[in-house]
């Protein structure tokens, strides 16, 4: 399975946020829209992520800071990890975890169109794998019912 069919079950539209913006105004738009991650952009091009654990790495960094000085620009994660919507599950899901990372936007044609989590990714794997396990089992009952006749 592709990724591009597992955004269709998880669209909700992608979160944005401008880089110039502050840690504040980005929990604000977090809380408003009810999600964990927003992209961060710089002249409408993404330029980072901000999620919960950036948030938590934020608070501990500026301890004396109020989160309404404290620029995105400063706070969010520049490394993008990017997939495109014909990357296989399995493959994306793995160089997620070896990347340590729980959030991947999706491009196509230099635009994000989604952004998937670690969460949703490995939910879909154990219900291919549980739906997959279901399947032998009903194989091998069949084939065992057949070796009896």
């Amino acid at each position: 399975m592709e990724v591009l069919a597992l955004l269709k079950d998880n669209a909700r539209g992608v979160p944005t946020i401008a880089s110039s913006q502050t840690v504040e105004d980005a929990i604000c738009v977090m809380a408003g829209r009810k999600v964990s991650v927003l992209l961060v952009t710089e002249n409408d091009q993404p330029a980072g992520i901000f999620s919960k654990e950036d948030l938590f790495k934020s608070l501990l960094e500026n301890k004396t800071a109020a989160f309404s000085e404290i620029k995105l620009e400063n706070a969010m994660t520049r490394n993008l990890f990017l997939a495109k919507p014909e990357d296989p599950i399995a493959t994306v899901l793995s160089k997620m975890v070896a990347a340590d990372i729980n959030y991947l936007p999706v491009i196509e044609d230099k635009k994000i169109i989604g952004i998937l989590t670690l969460k949703n990714m490995m939910k879909h794997q154990i219900d291919a794998l549980t739906d997959e396990i279901h399947q032998l089992k009903d194989y091998i009952a069949d084939l065992h019912e057949a070796g009896q006749d």
